[in-house]
């Protein structure tokens, strides 16, 4: 709010010091139309949620407050009723061809659904005229509806002191002015045995400053005028709500109990000679003890005459009397709904966008089974929808793919996939293989097998260690998946040494009696210990597109689903499934391991006897190398060639090996030759039957548990315990449909 906002309502010192309204205010003219909207608005419940201008009466229980409604009103009210000391009062006037009286009550924000239906259907219309009985009844059964202390009534606990609901008293007649004024409980220091506790003290302050928070409101402080201003706790709170004084009226009564002498401060303070409060001050004349069963136009006259003497002659008759307060409320009331409408008039529709919004993220109601059953199918079927199309990698279908990355799961898998096969490729095997073949050892003796090497072969001191894998960071945020993964893997480090060597040396470990070259047993035993690190690179990989999956689905779940219980409820009851699932993945990839590293070596791949062949060849050419001279020869015209020759010696040297060197020779070629054609099938089948099959694509894929079938299957009692409504989502389905009601008919009223 800014400085000048209430600027055209603020009086200015004429020429004799009298405050005189400016000229702005005089040609003022209040909009019937508008303040009576704003009027209907505050009955329809549209206050609760969206402020609405208003006059709020606030002060002391003793400052003559209820005095002061009573000359506003014009109406006798009866001394003993506690009129506006147990709830808020909704004072409207209105202009209207014929007289009469209307009272309802307007519910409070915490009333039960019932509640605020059988508060709506109080009314009491049809009255011209309202005594001070016919009130005082009326009244009494105001707070029979509340729920509150009555007139007359002993204080009981099954009653409250106090309530939050409103009473309204609608005045319409020709002569009536358009006003709405709204009281609030008056704040007393001192709790009265069987009446008030300490605890109404504290609930009253609370209440008022409730009610003078926003900065719509224009804050009616009353305050006795022979009493302290400066220590006033009304005009605390109010400077508290309203820290610039831009929208508090000071309103002064009791000016007759003012002490001889003192009158120059309070008229001091009406003229704005002191006084913070950019709105001023206006001062009324209370009815005396004496005058409590005069008729409002004898209480007119006796304030007239008062206000005519000296000193309070002085005082502008614009600040002075019932009269002109009435007059200066309503110019307050006009200024600030003409400024406020076109904004109230947005926020309603702001807020009903909002709303709607919200109720529609909460779902279809979900009260028996068969709408449980929809709600959940619908959640179903969009996550299988989204779920299809990243995993065609369809992208484009869906925007939460390009605000969540981690949604594209294929592409994470690929990319994963690749990282697998390349450490295969790089880290799988425990001892690099000689691509370039010769004979790395020595020739030998006929007779003796002095010139072989030893069985032990030198390699660095690290050989034997490797390194721990971990999880993915990700698992940190699903400590359900820690039972399931594979943890504890290592991945040896390659041996520096030269593979002959490794090979030879393990050849003789393992030897038997055997007359074949090349014993049998001995190519899977090095065949395990070559591929050895494979079982850790694998199960790596399957704990990874694992969390990715499972990441994958939790991700997804928080985007179809936004109702945290329902989506706690719904992977709770898939968490067993799920595990499963990847439990099986996981066992698969073991399986497909065994296969391959501890079952039969077997290959129909010709590739492996074209690659066989080839390396053998390549081992002969190599061998045959090492006798290679060059030879000049001539052709039939005499002239001279050179060719590279390999002499008959040289020859049968190549082909004659021992048995030990051409065991170690041969099996080197075939481990070779075998390495490269599984190696290939099995990332192939790790990557199409681990991953993709049982964790991506496949009929038992985790991603195809969540579907509108499964739901179907499911029992009531199944559907009531994941999609049921707790009390504090029902209260607040129900709280955004009746705001939503208010809201709607708010915005069809601002329309016609």
């Amino acid at each position: 709010m800014t400085a000048d906002t209430y600027a055209s309502m603020d009086g200015t010192p004429s020429a004799n010091g009298n405050m005189e309204p400016t000229k702005t205010l005089k040609m003022h003219l209040s909009n019937p139309a508008q303040l009576d909207k704003i009027d209907k608005l505050r009955d329809l419940g549209v206050a609760k949620f969206v402020a609405l201008p208003q006059l709020v009466v606030v002060g002391d229980q003793s400052s003559g407050k209820s005095s002061v409604l009573e000359a506003v009103m014009e109406l006798p009210l009866p001394r003993d009723s506690g009129l506006c000391t147990r709830f808020a009062t909704n004072i409207t006037f209105r202009r209207s061809p014929q007289t009469s009286i209307a009272v309802s009550i307007i519910p409070g924000p915490n009333r039960s659904p019932e509640k605020v239906e059988e508060l709506k259907a109080f009314k009491k219309t049809g009255l011209t005229t309202l005594d001070g009985q016919t009130f005082l009844s009326i009244l009494k059964d105001v707070c029979q509806a509340m729920g509150v202390t009555g007139p007359g009534e002993s204080p009981s606990a099954s009653k409250s002191t106090f309530s939050a609901d409103v009473f309204k008293i609608e005045l319409s007649g020709p002569d009536r002015e358009n006003l709405s004024i709204i009281d609030i409980p008056g704040i007393f220091r001192t709790a009265t045995d069987g009446v008030t506790t300490k605890d109404d003290i504290d609930l009253v302050k609370n209440m008022v400053s409730g009610w003078i928070q926003d900065e719509r409101t224009i804050i009616l402080a009353v305050v006795a005028a022979n009493v302290d201003i400066a220590t006033q706790e009304i005009l605390t709170m109010a400077e508290k709500a309203d820290p610039k004084g831009l929208r508090t009226l000071g309103v002064l009564t009791k000016p007759d109990l003012v002490d001889d002498g003192a009158e120059h401060q309070v008229i001091d303070l009406v003229m704005g000679k002191r006084n913070k409060l950019k709105l001023g001050y206006c001062i009324v004349r209370n009815r005396s003890q004496k005058e409590l069963d005069t008729d409002s136009d004898s209480r007119t006259r006796k304030e007239r005459s008062f206000f005519s003497t000296d000193p309070w002659s002085s005082l502008s008759k614009d600040r002075v009397g019932v009269d002109a307060l009435k007059s200066r409320l309503q110019d307050l009331l006009s200024e600030i709904v003409q400024r406020e409408f076109p904004k109230i008039k947005r926020q309603i529709e702001q807020r009903l966008m909002l709303c709607k919004k919200n109720l529609s993220a909460m779902g279809a109601d979900r009260e028996t089974s068969e709408q449980q059953r929809h709600y959940l199918e619908g959640i179903a079927a969009q996550f299988e929808r989204i779920t299809n199309d990243a995993l065609g990698a369809n992208y484009c279908r869906h925007d939460i793919f390009g605000q969540d990355h981690n949604l594209r799961l294929p592409t994470i898998v690929v990319d994963r996939s690749d990282r697998f096969s390349e450490d295969i490729k790089s880290k799988g095997h425990s001892v690099e293989f000689n691509e370039s073949p010769k004979t790395t050892v020595a020739a030998k003796d006929e007779d003796t097998d002095e010139s072989l090497p030893s069985a032990e072969y030198e390699y660095d001191d690290d050989d034997d260690f490797g390194y721990a894998v971990g999880l993915d960071s990700k698992v940190s945020e699903y400590p359900e998946l820690l039972d399931i993964l594979q943890q504890d893997l290592r991945i040896s480090l390659i041996k520096r040494c030269d593979i002959m060597a490794w090979i030879e040396a393990e050849y003789r470990k393992a030897r038997g009696y055997s007359l074949e070259v090349m014993d049998p047993n001995i190519l899977p035993m090095l065949w395990q210990e070559q591929s050895s690190n494979w079982d850790g690179i694998t199960l790596s990989f399957m704990n990874d597109i694992i969390i990715y999956v499972h990441d994958f689905i939790c991700r997804l779940l928080r985007h179809v689903c936004p109702d945290s219980k329902v989506r706690s409820g719904l992977l709770s009851f898939i968490m067993d499934d799920l595990l499963g699932k990847y439990a099986m993945a996981i066992k698969h990839a073991q399986f497909i391991l065994r296969v391959e590293r501890h079952g039969t070596m077997l290959t129909k791949n010709h590739y492996f006897g074209d690659t066989l062949s080839k390396m053998r060849n390549e081992r002969l050419i190599n061998a045959m190398k090492q006798h290679e001279f060059r030879s000049k020869r001539q052709d039939p015209e005499g002239a001279a060639h050179y060719i590279n020759a390999v002499p008959v010696s040289g020859m049968l040297s190549a082909l004659s090996q021992g048995n030990m060197e051409h065991a170690v020779d041969d099996i080197h070629t075939v481990l070779n030759a075998y390495y490269k054609v599984v190696m290939k099938r099995f990332i192939d089948t790790v990557v199409a039957q681990g991953a993709d099959y049982h964790l991506l694509t496949g009929d038992e894929s985790p991603l195809k548990i969540l579907t509108p079938l499964f739901i179907s299957s499911m029992t009531p009692e199944q559907l009531d315990e994941i999609a049921g409504e707790d009390l504090i989502t029902k209260r607040e389905r129900q709280e955004l449909k009746e705001e939503i009601q208010a809201l709607e008919q708010g915005r069809k009223l601002l329309r016609g």
